[in-house]
């Protein structure tokens, strides 16, 4: 016998120690619930679960983006249905308006409507946000630049497709050719004639006023009843076809020339119409009282006024806006219709690619890029020359833009992983994109063009509304698809990471019988060396 090494107690030491650590394993692992806490429990399925934790964690982050891109999406889109409702606010007035029921005051007043209402669709377009992020003024699909002011550029959605945009400076070169040039509106007035009622020049009563003829000498100046007009002043407002207004004021001592030059200086002046600026328009007379003394006169009889734009198609048309009576007054009938440019447009992409189209009127619809509209300027590289009261317009000076697209497609991140995401873009919907900033409703026959401007109008909102539509109800099967996902990812981790309890507790149970023996055979063990005691006192 020995007793400086106890080997049956040091074997059960070891067992001890061996059971005590399993044992303190199997504890953390119930009180935890997890299989592997460190990675010694289980190195490989260590790496494996935390793959999948970030895959997990991934997907729900990408879940709940796909639910802040449905807000984005919704904020848009029911921005867009008030402005659906307002576009047909505006087409029921313009039906109103377009019935011979309604006097010029009416319609006056229904046009005051219209105009608060394009306000609002611009307001709603340069206001509705989300996240600080505009919506609906065309930064949502990409952002725009021109080297020309008068070049504008309209979003109608997104320049990327997949992973290709079609970002880049595009350049182009606009031109007219020889006979292709348009024609600009004219109109004329009624005979202006003298009158006794005034009771000033009863020797010319009757025949046609001259040019320094004062208003209240005038025949068409008094009403049935012999009450002259313009007692109090009134105001004329002119509307081009781009909604560009001038307005004057006009006297009833003003004569027939000063009335004429106040249409003229409204027409061709940078604070009016501007179409002064024009290239050869500047030395013409846009709007002119005609007298035997007139030279050009080849267009109207004595007595009346001639009013002449510089631009062809319907930018240049000319709308006079004032009471009913001073417009029936005046009396203005159009003498030639106004009729489009045809300019061929040659387009350079950003990999120096050429190609030309043929387009009647100056805006370039979708060419460039299937969702991009572009409308340049109403004159270019065209000439107006002035003669006999009008002006012919034909080929000008050689005329380029450049039209600049950063691709700003809002890209939503619907995936773990790189490159899982989809783009949704959102066009331009302010009135000037919509087709309605230049809408009147003074008159019948511009009525009846408002309605089917409106018509368009609506149909661009219908589109953009619909794509919305389409690409929440996709992320929405997104959402469920990321939830499936990392349902089932999360099953497989579980089964790697969590540690099964009851077969864990039946290896702790197990674990604490062993401990239990262990200690007891550890006492036996260390009580055997005693027995040499016994020899000792034997």
């Amino acid at each position: 016998m020995r007793i400086n090494h106890n080997l049956p107690a040091l074997n059960a030491h070891r067992n001890l120690g061996m059971v005590n650590s399993l044992n303190s394993k199997s504890m953390e692992k119930l009180s935890s619930g997890l299989r592997i806490n460190r990675a010694a429990d289980d190195a490989a399925g260590l790496a494996i679960s935390e793959t999948m934790r970030s895959q997990i964690r991934g997907l729900n982050q990408a879940s709940r983006n796909s639910q802040d891109a449905i807000s984005l999406l919704q904020t848009a889109e029911g921005a867009l249905t008030e402005t659906h409702s307002i576009l047909h606010r505006m087409r029921e007035l313009s039906v109103q308006a377009a019935t011979a029921t309604n006097t010029a005051n009416d319609r006056s007043e229904i046009q005051k409507e219209i105009d608060q209402l394009k306000s609002e669709v611009d307001r709603i377009a340069n206001t509705t946000t989300f996240n600080n992020k505009n919506l609906l003024d065309g930064t949502a699909s990409a952002i725009t630049s021109s080297d020309k002011e008068a070049t504008k550029i309209y979003m109608r959605g997104a320049i990327r497709e997949g992973s290709v945009s079609a970002a880049g400076t595009y350049n182009l070169a606009i031109s007219v050719a020889a006979g292709d040039a348009g024609k600009a509106q004219i109109q004329t007035s009624t005979i202006f004639k003298t009158t006794t009622l005034g009771g000033l020049d009863t020797a010319n009563a009757g025949i046609a006023a001259s040019g320094g003829t004062a208003l209240y000498n005038v025949d068409r100046f008094y009403d049935a009843n012999g009450r002259f007009l313009l007692d109090n002043p009134q105001t004329i407002t002119l509307v081009d076809g781009t909604g560009k207004e001038a307005s004057f004021t006009v006297f009833g001592n003003d004569t027939l020339s000063s009335l004429a030059t106040k249409f003229n200086t409204a027409i061709s002046s940078e604070d009016g119409l501007d179409m002064g600026s024009i290239n050869g328009a500047s030395g013409g007379t846009f709007a002119q009282y005609v007298t035997t003394t007139t030279t050009d006169s080849a267009l109207a009889t004595s007595g009346t006024f001639v009013l002449s734009s510089a631009v062809a198609g319907n930018d240049g048309k000319i709308t006079v806006v004032a009471g009913e009576q001073l417009l029936n007054a005046f009396g203005f009938t159009e003498y030639q219709k106004a009729t489009e440019n045809t300019y061929t447009v040659a387009v350079t992409d950003p990999d120096n690619n050429s190609t030309s189209t043929t387009v009647q009127g100056n805006n370039l619809i979708g060419f460039i890029h299937e969702n991009v509209d572009v409308k340049f300027a109403s004159d270019a590289n065209v000439t107006a020359t002035y003669a006999d009261g009008e002006f012919t317009l034909g080929p000008g000076g050689a005329y380029s833009t450049k039209v600049h697209l950063a691709d700003n497609t809002q890209v939503f991140q619907i995936g773990a992983n790189e490159l899982q995401s989809m783009g949704a873009a959102i066009g331009r919907m302010d009135a000037e994109a919509l087709g309605v900033n230049g809408i009147l409703v003074t008159d019948t026959i511009s009525a009846g063009k408002a309605i089917t401007k409106i018509d368009e109008a609506i149909s661009r909102v219908s589109s953009l509304r619909s794509d919305l539509g389409a690409v929440q109800n996709r992320l929405e099967h997104t959402i469920n698809n990321l939830g499936v996902a990392a349902e089932n990812i999360t099953a497989s981790e579980s089964r790697i990471r969590d540690v099964d309890m009851a077969a864990e507790m039946m290896e702790f149970t197990k674990l604490n019988i062993l401990t239990q023996a262990s200690t007891a055979m550890l006492a036996q063990a260390n009580s055997q060396p005693q027995s040499v005691l016994q020899l000792i006192g034997g």
